[in-house]
């Protein structure tokens, strides 16, 4: 009998080889974010051309099915179910928004599947009374995040700020579950650094429903004298609302923003000019995985990669593919352990999972992140000074 069971065990582990497997991915395909999710499914397709020339997965061409969430909250549910439900995948990659992923918890709850995250950063970390996708999720052992939690991005952009030498920070952001936790944490972490946060002003972004008139919010930043405009939102965002900086003779000193992804076509615009923001790859990092994966990238889409979210795709997909070969299997607790032991690549060197302050799984952090602006059409790097390619400028 025991001889029978191993061999039906082994029938059905070749069967389900043999299918080979497949990850289901969510991106906002479509939408006020579609540029990001448009940047994560290039890197997503780079990386399964690669993992399928180096052998696939278990000896079969890995597969992956990207769901739209359209970067809404009911969308984005829907999207996870189906890939549950109809698709029967075992493993979730991508990701991008902290109100759509605070709405899949309950869902990923449900479901419990292999979850690997490269969006949703909010954290509760610093901030009384919340609860964000750290704490809701950090605890599940099928949960990876990969993306710095937005106190890393708060500790990266506040180290810059306290560089420049400003006193005072005009802090305006979103009013959702991204910029309002979001500005808590930067304001404490500015204060906690000797600077004077003398505005911190909520406005609707035109990616919940916002007219993209941004006005009354920038109207207050300049009545505040604030030497730094410092501004959380959304790609979308990003043009009409230094456009109107521009418009009302608003001139701090440095303006320095903080969406999860920018605009493909905002380099070019003359508005961006002398803007400040943080990203995590760019094509003129000096590192050699950075210089091997713009010549792949652009070898498959014909341009350099703009977004930083196309290299976290990468990785995340790799992360996969090495970690379920590892294995050797697709058991759930076998490709967990995989992960949480495994050392991956990516486009800014080798990076492995570890415990943040409330998730068990965490990949980025601080470390990260780094300085670039606008200068001429080009995003120079400008901080850390030891891989910038420009000096900082002051805005006019």
């Amino acid at each position: 009998m025991k001889r029978i069971l191993a061999t039906l065990v082994l029938a059905v582990l070749a069967f389900a080889a043999a299918q080979g497997v497949t990850i289901g991915v969510l991106a906002p395909l479509t939408g006020g974010a579609a540029g990001t999710g448009q940047a994560q499914k290039a890197g997503f397709e780079l990386a399964l051309e690669e993992i399928n020339a180096a052998g696939g997965v278990l000896g079969q061409p890995l597969k992956i099915i990207i769901e739209d969430t359209k970067a809404d909250p009911a969308t984005g549910v829907a999207a996870f179910e189906k890939l549950m439900t109809e698709d029967n995948v075992e493993f979730i990659a991508g990701g991008y928004s902290s109100g759509v992923t605070l709405a899949l918890v309950e869902s990923f709850k449900t479901f419990q599947p292999i979850v690997s995250w490269i969006g949703g950063a909010v954290s509760g970390i610093g901030i009384d009374n919340f609860d964000g996708i750290e704490e809701l999720l950090g605890q599940e052992e099928w949960f990876f995040h990969i993306h710095p939690w937005d106190y890393a991005n708060t500790e990266a952009s506040t180290a810059f700020q306290v560089y420049t030498g400003v006193d005072t920070v005009a802090l305006l952001h979103e009013d959702g579950a991204f910029g309002g936790p979001g500005a808590a944490g930067a304001q404490a972490l500015l204060e906690a650094a000797g600077m004077k946060v003398v505005l911190n002003e909520a406005f609707k972004s035109t990616l919940t429903g916002g007219t993209g008139d941004f006005r009354a919010a920038i109207s207050k930043a300049a009545a505040s004298g604030g030497e730094m405009l410092y501004w959380i939102a959304y790609d979308g965002d990003a043009q009409p609302l230094v456009s109107q900086v521009r418009e009302l003779n608003y001139h701090p000193k440095y303006i320095f923003g903080a969406p999860p992804g920018w605009p493909s076509d905002f380099d070019k615009v003359p508005e961006a000019q002398c803007v400040t923001g943080m990203i995590g790859y760019l094509p003129n990092l000096p590192n050699p995985e950075a210089q091997a994966f713009l010549t792949s990238y652009q070898a498959m889409h014909g341009t350099a990669p703009d977004n930083y979210m196309a290299a976290l795709a990468y990785a995340n997909l790799w992360s996969y593919a090495d970690a379920i070969n590892a294995a050797g299997t697709t058991d759930q607790a076998a490709v967990i352990k995989a992960l949480q032991e495994g050392t991956f690549r990516s486009p800014m060197g080798d990076w492995s999972f570890k415990p943040s302050i409330e998730a068990l799984h965490q990949g980025f952090g601080a470390e990260m992140w780094f300085i670039f602006q606008f200068q001429n059409g080009v995003r120079e790097i400008v901080w850390p000074v030891d891989i910038s390619t420009s000096p900082l400028q002051t805005c006019p």
